[in-house]
């Protein structure tokens, strides 16, 4: 191949991407818009929620049907499900009909997917499955043979305009845009029924953290991981210890949270908020650590001038100190501000901000140690 016909060849390469991008990005506005307008849409959004929700507070699993590359859709909603500590399963429409129907209970609530709505082997799989259970079509087309089947309990409608069809865009019916629209959709779908089943932030990402130890999420996560405490002490050697100073400029963010780690972030229930931390017994590594810590490196402090800090107060104080401490009912309590400063990020990226010190008290541990001595 000439040099000019590579060229032309690669220029054409280039447009179809930019056209798929701006096909695609019109697509997902349009079902946004669709979802801001459309009553009945939103009704079936609602009614599709409450099922999967009835299903999960029952006891039951969602199950997740479809095939090919909507089996695909399928098993990746699945996944985000159980991060998100909701029982889900997939099912193979094939292997249903070959015993697998088995793992379907009354309890449970199926999600069929499918982009045309005309899925042969979903429409040979229902006759099989009990009228008991409630089945939510997740689907591109409202006019199919799934979505007025009488079996069909409810309806997610991921709808595709006729101009941003496959067809229409690259002239092959090849899953490229229902394919994007059903796992936006479903991604949705999945976020907010998380929120339904546990409406506090802090719990929910809380609990992500511990269903995704792994890879970059799980490292950024780890600080409410208490999985992460297992097995990780601190020791006092001089090797492996400073005796004063910021250890953020000897320890990478992840040593340090390995350090660092206490048992939990507490919940934010409102009864219980400003309650004292429930330390199981003083943590003598952390003892160590403050014991060894220069005077300088501590902000001794009591519990209610802790409580009335402001976030400028908080703020000035994780920069000058790697501790703080202060003494309460009889028992000493410190936290290291590495721990502070990370729960201070999550707070921040809350919709309402940081609200006060009160949250702050769950991660302070009790130590065997004289505050006058440090």
């Amino acid at each position: 191949m000439s040099a000019p016909e590579w060229q032309k060849l690669t220029f054409a390469a280039l447009q179809s991407v930019k056209m798929t991008l701006t096909r695609q990005s019109e697509a997902l506005k349009n079902l946004a818009n669709h979802y801001v307008e459309n009553i009945d849409t939103q009704l079936d959004m609602i009614n599709s929620i409450s099922l999967l929700y009835d299903a999960h507070s029952r006891g039951g699993k969602i199950v997740c049907c479809g095939i090919g590359k909507s089996y695909k859709i399928a098993t990746k909603t699945v996944a985000t499900l159980k991060s998100l500590t909701i029982n889900a399963d997939e099912l193979h429409p094939a292997e249903a009909l070959h015993g697998d129907l088995g793992l379907l209970r009354e309890n449970d609530c199926i999600i069929f997917f499918t982009a045309s709505g005309n899925t042969p082997e979903l429409l040979q799989l229902l006759p099989h499955i009990s009228p008991n259970i409630p089945i939510v079509l997740l689907t591109c087309s409202k006019e199919s043979k799934l979505a007025s089947h009488p079996q069909i309990t409810s309806l997610l409608y991921a709808e595709l305009p006729e101009h941003l069809k496959e067809t229409v865009i690259h002239g092959l019916p090849a899953p490229t845009v229902s394919a994007t629209l059903s796992l936006v959709l479903a991604d949705a779908v999945s976020l907010a029924l998380g929120e339904m089943v546990e409406v506090d932030h802090m719990k929910r990402k809380k609990t992500f953290s511990m269903k995704h130890p792994g890879g970059s999420i799980g490292s950024d996560l780890s600080h409410l991981n208490d999985n992460f405490n297992r097995g990780h002490s601190l020791t006092s050697s001089q090797s492996d210890m400073p005796h004063h100073g910021s250890y953020s400029s000897l320890l990478s963010l992840d040593q340090l949270r390995e350090c660092f780690r206490t048992t939990s972030i507490a919940s934010s229930d409102p009864e219980s908020v400003s309650e004292e931390p429930q330390a199981v017994k003083p943590d003598s590594s952390f003892t160590s650590a403050l014991m060894n810590a220069g005077k300088d490196a501590c902000y001794r402090t009591t519990r209610s001038e802790f409580l009335s800090w402001s976030e400028l107060d908080l703020l000035k104080n994780l920069t000058l100190y790697d501790y703080v401490m202060f003494e309460s009912e009889l028992k000493v309590l410190a936290t290291d501000t590495e721990k502070v400063r990370l729960m201070y990020k999550d707070v921040s990226g809350l919709p309402v901000g940081f609200t006060g010190m009160n949250d702050f008290l769950t991660i302070f541990r009790e130590v065997e140690i004289d505050v006058a001595s440090v």
